[in-house]
């Protein structure tokens, strides 16, 4: 399950941020809220914040793949750093255009 956190503040007197707003479109998107923690705040003259993670539930095999293959070419791309073998012979792999037709 994919998760991320974001630090969500809102203004004083309740007034909406972009935070809140970036909050609001990650629930449209179907992430939901799994942890909230309050971040402190002064009250309604300094607005508050707030440490939000969403999870995104009901990944596909597709998406998971997708992240695993992501996180392993996070480095240069270089053959060597990938652990995956089917991975590295497809980078490794002087024609990779040709195994998506």
């Amino acid at each position: 399950m994919t998760q991320k956190a974001l630090v969500v503040t809102v203004g004083p007197t309740g007034a909406r941020t972009a935070s809140l707003d970036d909050l609001d479109q990650h629930l449209r998107a179907g992430w939901r809220v799994a942890q909230t923690s309050p971040m402190g705040g002064g009250g309604a003259t300094d607005g508050f914040a707030a440490l939000v993670v969403l999870e995104r539930a009901g990944e596909t095999e597709a998406e998971m793949l997708l992240e695993s293959v992501e996180e392993e070419l996070e480095g240069d791309g270089a053959p060597d750093e990938i652990q995956d073998p089917v991975l590295r012979q497809i980078v490794e792999d002087d024609d990779v255009e040709s195994r998506f037709r």
